[in-house]
């Protein structure tokens, strides 16, 4: 293992007898030039992101040792969950049903959203939300679309407890995930709320 790809490669290519991880992020140690914390995230069987086991870390662990270079260090941590929903507001031509635009937007959005297109610190770019819905069929314009931190329990749903301030990590209209975060839509049919008008 010499660059960061190549730990990454190292890491997804590890056998599967050893557990398997899901998403990987590789940040460096602020406290040491030459250790890298490496941030990862699993999935349960249902397909949602989960907490990786110990048992998992701790093979990691070993299996990568045997392939980095002597002076090199690396953390394993646990990468943060941050749940997010998207709410947005449309203005629908005369021809077209408003309840199957919304309904057509939400699938656009939740096809986007879907946690296999996202890695570890990855951003939210709001624009790119902005076009799905203005490419939708039937839609004017998109007179506003925001973005909202999820957690704890919400009508019997469970979100991770991970708080997060969306305004004071939007720059530019990127949203900026935690250092070693990512972003998760956990219930899209209930997180993304559209209105037509």
């Amino acid at each position: 293992i010499v660059t960061k790809e190549d730990l990454v490669a190292r890491i997804y290519t590890m056998p599967s007898n050893f557990g398997r991880v899901y998403r990987v992020g590789i940040r460096s140690n602020p406290d040491n030039p030459l250790a890298s914390n490496v941030y990862i995230i699993s999935r349960n069987l249902a397909g949602e992101l989960i907490t990786s086991p110990d048992n998992l870390k701790l093979n990691l662990r070993t299996y990568l040792n045997q392939f980095r270079l002597v002076s090199d260090a690396i953390e394993i941590l646990d990468a943060e969950v941050v749940n997010l929903g998207v709410e947005y507001n449309v203005v629908v031509d005369s021809y077209s049903n408003k309840t199957t635009v919304l309904q057509n937007i939400n699938a656009a959005l939740k096809k986007f959203l879907s946690i296999s297109n996202f890695q570890i610190d990855q951003p939210i770019i709001i624009s790119d939300l902005s076009n799905i819905i203005n490419n939708v069929q039937g839609v004017i314009s998109l007179s506003e679309i925001g973005i909202t931190n999820l957690t704890g329990v919400v009508e019997e749903r469970e979100y991770t407890g991970s708080v997060f301030n969306i305004n004071s990590n939007t720059d530019r209209g990127i949203v900026i995930p935690p250092p070693g975060g990512m972003f998760e839509v956990k219930f899209p049919d209930s997180d993304i709320i559209g209105n037509a008008v």
